[in-house]
């Protein structure tokens, strides 16, 4: 056999199988994928902050649009009290707030960049906010006491031209208004707060005429007061004197149905009525107008008087009221026996409220609501007598103590309504009672 190596070329020797040799391990570099997503993550914060922030900017200009608007409307308005015309009218107050408020950035923006829509619907995010906050700080600053009183008088004007007075849209932009006018210009007062309109005044006591006392006797030791009444008919010309009795129970002086019809005076069957408590329980009375009432020299004009023919005894026709009696300074001398009245200097028209509060009837139009601690009410006056009311204040009494007056009414006639603008700082509780602060005959 021959050696290996001389083995023919037709046979030829497999060679032994050889173990593939093992891959090296594949290298990866550290940290690349982590730093990929991380890349990508702060790629999309970066890209969701500035799409908020676009936004933000967006609402800021927004409502500062608003804002501006409200107040350059506020402005413009109370500037076209005094015109007439089409510079008086809504469409030019609106056209005015709008190109400036609205209109200048724009323009601006437009000229900027030359018709690059993109460019300036961007621009639009920003400078709306920019330009109407730096003309709002502006103003503040240069003429805080106009935009203040524009505010008061006329910040719920857009609201009241669209929904009217009592509209709680209305209320609610009234006491925005103060509160942005308080804001601005805090030393300055609200508009007729101690005159025609907010709180009402303190009164002192009036002075006396000392010529015109009366000294009335005590009868029956002190335990009655009698005096001698003398009634003006509805004609003026027809008088009747009678003897009364003063009453201090008595809110009303008091006539008979007989007395009425010797004067003239009308009672109708539909009359407003009040409740009152006497000795026998409570009694209801007809309301109505007596002309004028004399004491000695003294005449008291238009006053409201209640029907009672029980009040009639054999001693006197009726009883003298407070409504009178609030015309004096009383002075008693129980140890002379005596009544001493001074009265108060006649006015040439008195207020006869406490007289003309009982026939008319009150409510607020609307929703009684408070807003910011303020009130915008529209109170409704309604005239139940049988003769006309003058100059009629109403006013809202808060449990707080305070007292808000309203716009005067110059006229309602009998059977009519009336509408008075009562506005101010309230009870934020809004518990009130509805009355008179001045009305006359």
């Amino acid at each position: 056999m021959l050696p290996s190596e001389f083995v023919t070329q037709g046979a030829p020797r497999s060679a032994p199988a050889q173990e593939p040799s093992p891959r090296p391990p594949r290298r990866v570099r550290s940290g690349s994928r982590p730093t990929r997503a991380r890349s990508a993550a702060a790629t999309t914060v970066r890209s969701v902050l500035t799409a908020l922030a676009w936004v933000l900017l967006g609402l800021g200009s927004l409502a500062s649009l608003v804002v501006a608007v409200w107040i350059t409307v506020s402005m413009a308005r109370a500037a076209a009290v005094d015109r007439s015309g089409f510079t008086a009218s809504p469409v030019w107050i609106w056209l005015v707030a709008l190109v400036i408020t609205l209109g200048v950035p724009f323009a601006i923006a437009v000229w900027k960049h030359q018709g690059d829509t993109r460019r300036i619907s961007l621009t639009m995010a920003w400078l709306p906010m920019l330009w109407n906050a730096g003309g709002l700080l502006v103003a503040m600053q240069m003429m805080p006491d106009i935009m203040a009183t524009a505010l008061r008088g006329h910040g719920a004007w857009v609201a009241e031209s669209r929904f009217g007075d009592s509209h709680s849209a209305t209320q609610v932009m009234s006491a925005l208004g103060h509160r942005v006018a308080d804001f601005t210009s805090p030393g300055s007062a609200d508009v007729g707060s101690h005159g025609e309109r907010g709180a009402l005044p303190l009164v002192g006591l009036g002075e006396i005429d000392a010529s015109k006392a009366l000294s009335v006797p005590l009868a029956e030791k002190g335990t009655a007061i009698l005096m001698d009444v003398t009634f003006v008919g509805a004609d003026g010309r027809t008088k009747l004197t009678l003897p009364y009795l003063f009453d201090t129970g008595a809110s009303y002086t008091t006539i008979s149905s007989k007395t009425a019809a010797k004067l003239g005076v009308q009672v109708p069957d539909n009359a407003p009525t009040l409740t009152f408590n006497t000795a026998s329980g409570p009694r209801e009375s007809r309301m109505v107008h007596l002309p004028a009432l004399e004491l000695g020299q003294v005449s008291i004009p238009g006053l409201l008087v209640s029907v009672c023919d029980a009040c009639v005894n054999e001693r006197t026709e009726g009883l003298l009221g407070l409504n009178v009696m609030r015309e004096f300074f009383m002075q008693m001398d129980y140890k002379n026996q005596r009544m001493q009245l001074l009265p108060r200097v006649a006015e040439s028209s008195p207020n006869r409220a406490f007289d003309i509060e009982p026939v008319v009837e009150l409510k607020v139009e609307g929703a009684a609501e408070v807003w910011l601690g303020r009130v915008r009410w529209m109170v409704l006056v309604r005239n139940r007598s049988t003769v006309p009311l003058r100059n009629v204040v109403p006013a809202v009494a808060f449990t707080d103590g305070l007292t808000l007056r309203g716009a005067t009414i110059p006229e309602i006639a009998p059977g009519k309504v009336g509408r008075a603008l009562v506005e101010g700082k309230a009870d934020t509780k809004g518990h009130y009672t509805l009355g008179l602060a001045e009305a006359y005959w």
